[in-house]
């Protein structure tokens, strides 16, 4: 909002008394302005050796332009105190009997096609009121002309140029003239160099740079008065002497043009001999036949009902009540002879921002005063806020989406007419997007009719990124319709793009089928054998079709069949090669886009949305009725992750698991169902399950103590339906002196629980092979498997090492060694895999300076690499690869017991060291063949899916001298200090037989 300095001893005069700060921040705030700052008792700038006189610092609403100058603030507030009355505002005609004249040349259409002008006679300036006079045009410059590009002020002495006056448009070579505050004559194109390093008018060059033709007004002897929107000419320059004003004004919005003509005349026409009187000049538009007489002062009327302001403020107020307090507003208002609930109204020419009786009401709330309105809302009201439909839809749809995995994004409505039409291999038969009249640059040229150019410069813009990309938008598109008052319409549409190594299809399909899923919409399919019964009402399909945006035969139609009546609401299939060429997209990309209206405009949707926000209004208003459950519907099984959870629906009050139908489920059973999904989603990003997002986004209000039985809930539905379980993370390590000097000062305030949580596998050792548990296909089964490979590597060289801890430095050795210190998992960086592990806490990077001030960077594990891998997955992965046997292996088992401790011993090291303390030696067959099975599943563990991993308790980390020096470590020292040319040559040959 715009902040107004002025003079204080001048306002208080004006006002008629004085004020202490605190009053006159009451009377502002009474008013609906507010004061920023009284500079009085504060260090004021000493200005040619003379202190400035105090000043006060108004803040004035975006919406009363007539109060941006002192000569407003003073008038309204004077109004509103009662010491004056509303100015009637007239147009006079000028001594002589004959109009000042502006004619418009048919040219100016080329740049800016609308003027107009105002003459105020006999006027008398102060020092004070010309800077306020030029303050004020500066002001609506700014703001509401929007820094000259809609509208150019010029204010003349009348009585140094001569009229009638022509607007004409001109090449720039032929206008010259001698610029405001300058001696010398210069073309316009001169004044383009002249002015471009101008602090205060460069800016307003490029307005009319790069036209052919500027903008100019002429007097009848040719004089130049003005040459908007840069500058005026200095022949015609008002003073302090002036005594006749013209004030000309060129626009390219006719409503911002005439707005601010009149707040300009009429905030000074106050000056003039004849207070709040305006001379009007006749404008001569021949050409487009918009001839008129320039300003119009004449009151706006309209009508307001007494009842809507009554019920908004939370009165009893009469017709008479009403308009009495109107008139403190600067209003002229009396009762309506029409009806007893009507007032007409009068709105002075000055408030083009009263646009509906809202806004009057606004003002009698004002005028009654805040602070004397009811504190508690009425039993019934006006002003009741509720979500359209549409909007509440496209929040569930958002949130669906989100949960599955994808990203939101917001790109620009407008974009250019190829990346609409053409790079999406589409024709634009000329009826169907809105185009823009004057685009300012080729890449704003047309409103989309598509989502898709969006989503894909936004994939274009952020392909350096990791693949896949998966993002979505729910928002607006925009065709024309020439049936409507405004000639086009607004679309809500959804949309979604996968951009990767691999095409995505299936991945975009069941994002499709989780949507339509949770829409109540059963799936139809044409195969013998699997058609459904029972879902004629609501029932969507696809079929392919043939869409130039699309490759052929791979895309398809969404069809869509409400209560018996079919209609096509969307499509999505993999885009074209030559789509993804002209977006510079190296990688192929699947998209899927729909029309949301179709479906809200479906009654079963509907009543689902509709029931939803009915139940949050009963849950607000604690009322006990409750809202009717939509009908249920039989739905297709999911195919995907992310929609796995699909009989564990946020929204639904009748869940369907697997195929079957379950009654409406209480609140209870619904946090179950959220927990799960949050469960599942959070798991499928490598995050872990906070107790702070749980009772955020899972748990209602006030339930705080349900916590426990909805997670045993919870977790008994994912052992049962997925063969996982949520099981607590252990806490971050405190491994810097500083960290465990804090964790010592806190340890009777803080939990020793970190809660935190991660999916855990409750399937058998047994059947956790890669033959039955293959590594996610999301984004690829190489680089998934790739990527457990990479950090259970560098988890069991965290382990190995002494104290469990490893210098970055050693462990960039160890990465070079295997040939992975620059780039791992198909071209990606091996610094970004790192801080991806350290990202989803399977290592956790840990700075500290010595007593030398230099720092030092070491890497322990984290919470998840413990519950993933763990130190028997470490020593699982230690015996697939070193594959000792006899007497080796009994020595390797001896060195991982005293690498990582008695935990990862066999059954059989077991045994074998409780018979030396016995003085037996017996060693059963049957004990070795369990040893192997042990190694066996240990090893199985390492190699198979990360979801699949062992729940097991990992000891803490270890720095006694026991475990001072890893018994590996120092073997792999050893070795270090041989031949070292020999040993790269062998482990080049090594990491290649790997």
């Amino acid at each position: 909002m715009p902040t107004i300095s002025v003079d204080r001893a001048g306002l208080f005069k004006a006002l008629g008394q004085d004020y202490t700060t605190e009053e006159f921040d009451e009377l502002c705030f009474d008013f609906g302005i507010e004061l920023d700052e009284d500079t009085s008792t504060s260090q004021r700038p000493i200005i040619n050796g003379k202190q400035e006189p105090p000043q006060l610092k108004i803040e004035i609403p975006a919406n009363r332009y007539d109060m941006l100058c002192f000569e407003g603030i003073s008038l309204m507030l004077n109004v509103f105190r009662g010491k004056q009355t509303s100015p009637d505002y007239r147009l006079v005609a000028p001594p002589k009997g004959e109009l000042q004249v502006l004619n418009i040349d048919k040219e100016t259409d080329r740049i800016r096609p609308y003027a107009a002008g105002a003459v105020l006679r006999n006027i008398k300036f102060t020092k004070e009121s010309y800077d306020s006079f030029i303050g004020l045009q500066d002001k609506l410059h700014q703001n509401l002309a929007r820094q000259r590009s809609l509208v150019a002020i010029g204010t003349h002495d009348l009585d140094t140029v001569q009229g009638p006056f022509s607007y004409e448009a001109l090449p720039p070579e032929k206008i010259e003239f001698v610029p405001l505050n300058q001696t010398r004559s210069m073309t316009a194109a001169d004044m383009m160099t002249f002015y471009e390093n101008d602090r205060h008018l460069s800016r307003y060059l490029p307005i009319i740079r790069d036209s052919p033709v500027y903008p100019v007004i002429y007097d009848s002897e040719r004089t130049v008065c003005s040459m908007p929107p840069i500058i005026n000419g200095n022949h015609s320059k008002i003073t302090l002497s002036t005594r006749n004003v013209f004030v000309d004004m060129t626009a390219t919005d006719r409503t911002k043009l005439d707005i601010c003509l009149n707040i300009l005349v009429a905030m000074f026409s106050q000056y003039t001999e004849e207070p709040f009187t305006v001379e009007p000049v006749k404008v001569v538009s021949a050409h487009n036949h918009q001839s008129r007489e320039t300003p119009d002062l004449t009151p706006r009327e309209t009508q307001a009902e007494v009842s809507y302001i009554n019920k908004c403020c939370g009165l009893s107020l009469t017709p008479s009540d009403v308009c009495s307090l109107l008139k403190r507003m600067s209003y002229t208002a009396s009762p309506s002879r029409a009806s007893i609930d009507l007032i007409d109204v009068q709105v002075p020419p000055t408030r083009a921002d009263v646009l509906h009786q809202a806004d009057i009401m606004e003002d009698v709330a004002i005028a009654y005063g805040f602070n004397r309105l009811p504190r508690s809302f009425p039993s019934k009201s006006g002003t009741i806020a509720q979500p359209l439909m549409i909007n509440k839809l496209c929040d569930i749809i958002r949130l669906e989406a989100a949960m599955a995995g994808w990203s939101e994004v917001m790109p620009l409505i407008l974009c250019s007419h190829d990346e609409n039409f053409a790079y999406l291999n589409r024709k634009d038969d000329g009826s169907t997007a809105v185009r823009l009249a004057n685009p300012k640059t080729a890449e704003y040229q047309v409103v989309r009719t598509s989502l898709l150019p969006g989503l894909l410069k936004t994939i274009r813009e952020n392909k350096h990124h990791s693949v896949p990309i998966k993002i979505f938008e729910v928002s607006d598109v925009a065709f024309k319709d020439l049936s409507l008052e405004r000639k086009s319409r607004n679309e809500r549409h959804f949309a979604a793009a996968w951009y990767g190594k691999s095409s995505g299809f299936e991945v975009v399909h069941g994002l499709m089928d989780r949507i339509m899923l949770m829409l109540k919409s059963a799936f139809v399919t044409g195969e013998e054998g699997l058609a459904k019964k029972g879902v004629e009402e609501a029932a969507y399909w696809i079929a392919e079709v043939d869409d130039p945006t699309y490759f052929p035969g791979h895309a398809a139609a969404i069809h869509l069949r409400i209560a018996g009546k079919e209609q096509v609401i969307g499509v999505f299939g993999i885009l074209h090669p030559t789509v993804l060429e002209k977006f510079e997209l190296k990688y192929p990309v699947s998209t899927l886009e729909m029309n949301i209206e179709s479906l809200q405009r479906h009654s079963r949707v509907g009543t689902k949305v509709q029931d939803h926000a009915t139940h949050q209004e009963a849950s607000c208003s604690k009322q006990a009725e409750a809202s009717p459950s939509p009908p249920r519907t039989s739905r297709r099984a999911s195919p995907s992750v992310s929609e796995a959870s699909s009989g564990n629906e946020a929204y639904d009050d009748g869940a369907t698991i697997n195929g079957g139908t379950q009654g409406a489920g209480s609140s209870h059973e619904q946090m179950v169902k959220k927990l799960v999904r949050l469960a599942l989603a959070s798991e499928y990003s490598r995050q872990p399950i906070r107790r702070t997002d749980i009772t955020a986004k899972v748990l209602a209000p006030n339930t705080g103590r349900q916590f426990k039985p909805i997670f045993e809930q919870a977790n008994h539905q994912l052992r049962s339906t997925f063969g996982c379980e949520m099981t607590e993370l252990a806490q971050k390590e405190k491994v810097t002196v500083s960290q465990k000097r804090a964790a010592q000062r806190t340890q009777n305030s803080l939990s020793s629980s970190s809660k935190s949580y991660n999916l855990t596998s409750t399937i058998p050792p047994s059947l956790r092979t890669p033959a039955i548990l293959p590594p996610p296909a999301v984004p690829t089964c190489a680089s998934e498997s790739a990527y457990v490979g990479l950090y259970t590597f560098v988890l069991s060289l965290i382990y190995l090492s002494p104290g469990q801890s490893i210098p970055e430095s050693r462990l960039e050795k160890q990465l070079k060694r295997v040939n992975a210190d620059n780039y791992v998992l198909s071209g990606e960086k091996t610094e970004t895999v790192i801080k991806r592990m350290e990202k989803q806490g399977y290592i956790v990077r840990v700075r500290e300076r010595d007593g030398g001030g230099e720092e030092t960077v070491d890497f322990v594990v984290g919470p998840r690499g413990k519950a993933e891998v763990g130190e028997r997955g470490v020593a699982g992965l230690v015996r697939k690869v070193w594959r000792k046997t006899g007497t080796e292996k009994e020595e390797l088992e001896k060195r991982l017991v005293r690498s990582l401790g008695s935990g990862v011993e066999t059954k059989k090291g077991r045994d074998d060291r409780d018979g030396e303390k016995e003085g037996e030696t017996g060693v059963g067959g049957e004990d070795e063949d369990e040893g192997e099975e042990e190694q066996e599943d240990e090893s199985r563990e390492v190699g198979t899916q990360r979801s699949s991993n062992r729940t097991t308790k990992t000891p803490s980390r270890r720095s006694s001298g026991r475990r001072g020096r890893s018994a590996l470590v120092e073997e792999a020292d050893g070795d270090e200090n041989e031949d070292e040319d020999e040993e790269e040559d062998e482990e080049e040959g090594e990491s290649g037989d790997e």
